[in-house]
């Protein structure tokens, strides 16, 4: 009879432990799917140097841009400084429907016309152009997708994604007809 009663008492208490064993791993793994959940990017961001024709950065030394623009199309002069990329640029040149601040040694891409520039433009492993869609756009930054896309008419959509998380600079894609189309940096007064 003790026999009987120790192992009823050792069955009731084994079965406990694996309840408690099987219960622990369960919310174990619930609490590792809901941090990595949590951990996920709520916003993307393009704080990558980005490439021109996978040669030229967006922003660089001025000899560069002369070696690569021979010949503005327009040279204006910068206005004011509010919004400026570059703190003393004085010029604005216009090079294939695209906009470049200048300084004396600085030069920094504001707006880049994708479609008649026939630029490229690299960040990472992802190549903009002309021929880069919205749809390639939703599977290489998801979240900026879904968070950041404002659809005006005409068939235009634009998203928005910061260039780092400590600054409220941000780069804006024009999509037309669910084509890349635009290109602009913005970066506020």
């Amino acid at each position: 009879m003790k026999k009987k009663y120790l192992f009823l008492l050792l069955s009731v208490l084994f079965s406990s432990i694996y309840n408690i064993t099987v219960n622990a791993q369960e919310i174990n793994t619930d609490i590792k799917k809901s941090t990595s959940v949590n951990e996920q990017s709520e916003v993307e961001y393009l704080s990558e140097i980005m490439f021109i024709n996978n040669d030229y950065l967006l922003e660089g030394d001025i000899k560069t841009l002369k070696s690569f623009v021979k010949k503005p199309d327009a040279i204006k002069k910068q206005k004011d400084d509010c919004g400026a990329i570059i703190e003393d640029s004085n010029e604005i040149w216009y090079y294939l429907n695209c906009k470049i601040e200048v300084s004396k040694t600085r030069y920094a891409f504001r707006e880049i016309d994708l479609k008649s520039s026939n630029f490229t433009i690299k960040h990472k492993n992802v190549i903009f152009s002309k021929n880069y869609t919205l749809l390639n756009f939703k599977e290489d930054f998801p979240v900026s997708f879904i968070k950041n896309k404002s659809e005006e008419k005409n068939g235009i959509i634009t998203i928005n994604m910061f260039s780092h998380p400590l600054s409220d600079d941000l780069y804006i894609f024009t999509f037309r007809n669910e084509k890349l189309v635009e290109l602009r940096y913005f970066f506020p007064c």
